[in-house]
């Protein structure tokens, strides 16, 4: 994927497609009645919104900008990450 025009371009199903299998997981939470897992592709990151009374995804919203990790700050352990 270039960009994320080319990825808004792609169907639900293209975008689910291309971030689970280019994807890693980093993180979910729930919101508004849905979770919520939050994907890197490497070039940008990715929130798969999933209907879980419809068991289907609703959404995908890709963004590069740091800000909107903020949600996810207080769900991450970066704990392993320091060695003293």
């Amino acid at each position: 994927m270039d960009n994320l025009y080319s990825f808004h371009k792609l169907s639900l199903e293209e975008r689910t497609q291309y971030v689970l299998g280019n994807g890693q997981l980093l993180c979910s939470r729930y919101f508004a009645g849905r979770k919520v897992f939050l994907y890197y592709t490497g070039r940008f990151y990715a929130e798969i919104w999933f209907d879980t009374r419809k068991s289907k995804v609703s959404n995908i919203i890709p963004f590069t900008t740091t800000k909107c990790l903020k949600p996810y700050l207080d769900l991450i352990d970066i704990q392993d990450a320091f060695v003293c």
